[in-house]
């Protein structure tokens, strides 16, 4: 999008990157707000029915060890052993870690959408609760205006499936500490201040004062 100069549209080139230091607050403050949600909402789930089979499996399996350890005393390779070739008890474990790492995926899935999802949708310059404190808006570099609904939901979908559904599973709450660098380290490599989502989503994030009457 333009600006009308003498019945002419003239393109707004993005020149008007944040200082890096308001970039690691705006991204610090989404991802403590939703490491927060995330922890909250997981507590709530493990105190509904959804948690039954969680606990259940768990039960199981912790019952099994206490046989193994009853059987064997203090004899921690017989005990190993024993659990090792037990396959109820790997079945056991094993059910009980899918239904926490769905659970935790649920949690989530709504902490993730109400920051990244819910909250841009909801407001005009389409920013996150972060970007909204610094003063920072995700800009549409190809069309030169404001970031449109389906670059949020996007952003929003990368960032679950990729950062939450895939990243969760091998590194677990370690993950809220490590993307924050790992789009730091993004950000100092690109010409343009862009992470690997921006790229992919088509954003700038840019000074919303610097492009205050684009719409």
């Amino acid at each position: 999008m333009g600006t009308e100069v003498q019945g002419k549209t003239a393109e707004i080139e993005p020149n008007s990157k944040p200082y890096l230091l308001k970039r690691i607050i705006s991204d610090g403050f989404d991802t403590v707000l939703i490491l927060g949600l995330f922890l909250l909402l997981t507590a709530l789930f493990m105190r509904t029915p959804l948690a039954n089979p969680y606990y259940a499996h768990y039960e199981r399996f912790t019952a099994i060890e206490k046989e193994a350890i009853a059987a064997y005393g203090n004899d921690a390779d017989a005990i190993s052993k024993a659990l090792n070739d037990n396959r109820e008890y790997g079945d056991e474990r094993f059910a009980a870690s899918l239904h926490s790492y769905l659970l935790k995926a649920g949690a989530g899935l709504v902490s993730t959408m109400l920051v990244l999802l819910i909250v841009p949708l909801l407001n005009k310059d389409r920013a996150t609760p972060g970007k909204l404190m610094t003063g920072l808006v995700p800009f549409n570099e190809r069309k030169q205006r404001k970031a449109v609904w389906y670059q949020i939901l996007y952003r929003f979908l990368f960032v679950f499936l990729i950062d939450g559904l895939g990243l969760y599973l091998f590194t677990g709450i370690y993950t809220f500490a490590l993307v924050p660098v790992l789009r730091l380290i993004e950000i100092l490599m690109s010409r343009k201040d862009k992470t690997i989502l921006d790229m992919i989503t088509g954003i700038l994030v840019i000074e919303k004062l610097s492009y205050s009457g684009i719409k």
